[in-house]
């Protein structure tokens, strides 16, 4: 479980260490069941996490196929 502070910050909670969204991403890629908490709310924001990350890869120049994309949405 990943909780998510209010500064934006993202911490590990089994590992106890903070984490960036390239980490999360590896740890998905690497079959990882990940789950992102609001840590102020409670609420599970896990799915906008993983919108982020492929916002951000995109943007960095990994782009995905739109047909994927058409897909997801």
């Amino acid at each position: 479980m990943i909780r998510r502070y209010s500064n934006r910050k993202l911490y590990d909670t089994q590992d106890s260490h903070y984490v960036t969204l390239a980490q999360i991403a590896a740890l998905i890629r690497g079959g990882e069941e990940i789950r992102v908490i609001n840590k102020e709310t409670g609420k599970d924001i896990t799915a906008a996490t993983m919108a982020q990350i492929l916002f951000e890869e995109t943007k960095n120049g990994q782009p995905l196929p739109v047909a994927g994309l058409r897909k997801i949405i």
